[in-house]
Formats: C-alpha cells, sequence, structure tokens
C-alpha cells in the first residue's frame, strides 16, 4: 500500500507539544533578564520626587515586575495561546499578547494621569512590553509547523527594526519621566 491517507498529509501541533517548548525558552530568557532587571530596577531610582533608593523600590520594582510580566507572556503564553492569537506572524501574535499584558499591568499600577511623568511611564511601558513579548514571541517560529524558512525571513525583516526601534523609544521615554516632576 504504502500510500499516505489524508489524515497522515495533516501535521498538528497540539497543547501539550506546545508547552514542551516553554522550559528551554524560558531558561534561555530569563539568563539574558539576570542581568537587565537588576539594571532596571537601579535606573529606577534615578530622577522622581523621592529619594534614590524610594524611586528604586516605587519605579525600580515595577520595571523589574514590568520586564518579568512581558518576558513570561512572550514565553509562557504565547506558545498556549498560539492558534487563538490573531495574526499570521508570531511578532503580531506576540504584539496582540503584550499590549493585553502592557493594558492589565497598567490597570493594576493605576498610575496618576494627572500627572505628566506617570502619563509619560505609561506609555513607555505600553511601548516596551508589547516589543519585548513581540520578540520573544519570534523565538518560537522554528519550533511550530506552520513558518518557512522564507516567512521568517521576511517577518524578521519587519518585525526585528519595528520592535528593537519601539523598545528603544520606550526605554527612552521610560528614562525621561523619572526626570520630569
Amino acid at each position: 500500500g504504502c500510500e499516505a491517507t489524508p489524515d497522515m498529509r495533516i501535521k498538528t501541533f497540539p497543547l501539550v507539544e506546545r508547552t514542551v517548548l516553554i522550559p528551554v525558552e524560558l531558561v534561555e530568557t530569563l539568563k539574558t533578564a539576570l542581568f537587565i532587571l537588576p539594571l532596571a530596577f537601579l535606573l529606577g531610582g534615578l530622577g522622581g520626587p523621592g529619594g534614590y533608593w524610594t524611586n528604586a523600590v516605587h519605579h525600580g520594582l515595577f520595571a523589574v515586575i514590568a520586564l518579568l510580566t512581558a518576558v513570561l507572556a512572550g514565553t509562557i503564553l504565547t506558545p498556549m495561546l498560539l492558534p487563538i492569537l490573531p495574526g499570521r506572524a508570531f511578532a503580531v501574535k506576540g504584539l496582540w499578547l503584550g499590549l493585553g499584558t502592557a493594558v492589565i499591568l497598567m490597570l493594576f499600577r493605576a498610575p496618576d494621569m494627572a500627572l505628566l511623568s506617570s502619563r509619560l511611564e505609561t506609555i513607555a511601558w505600553m511601548l516596551l512590553i508589547p516589543s519585548i513579548t513581540s520578540y520573544i514571541a519570534m523565538n518560537f517560529t522554528g519550533a511550530s509547523t506552520y513558518t518557512s524558512l522564507s516567512g521568517v525571513k521576511k517577518e524578521m525583516r519587519f518585525a526585528l527594526p519595528l520592535e528593537i526601534s519601539t523598545a528603544v523609544v520606550g526605554l527612552a521615554v521610560w528614562l525621561g519621566s523619572r526626570f520630569i516632576a
């Protein structure tokens, strides 16, 4: 017989197979985060109305939480929610997940929008979290069953410059918000 049936021609990528990828991606991402998180905490202490350590605890600790949230959304939620996230490109899927994560985090933060520094900080995290989550989500392209080399190259050509520039602008706005009363 040696003929392929229609079922043999369909490749599935169920939740169990996607969740197997999480530990590897999480460990690799956290290796990088271990260098960035203390720096974010210390940068949070700059400027602001209080003393350095008061600001570091208030703003730096939030920066650490925000960055960890972006990492967890990109490494854990992306593979789990992959089929239901809108968009074809993994960068777009990560972008939607990052925007949702950022909105939820900002709702918990409840910044005082009467202050310019709070508005700028909110804008900064609304740029940083989605760009980080989107970048991390793109790491799953090589592990999925619905990507091709040409599609990955095309996605990276448009997504990487946007992710990098958005993250740089977000970081600059966040650092600038630290020095506005």
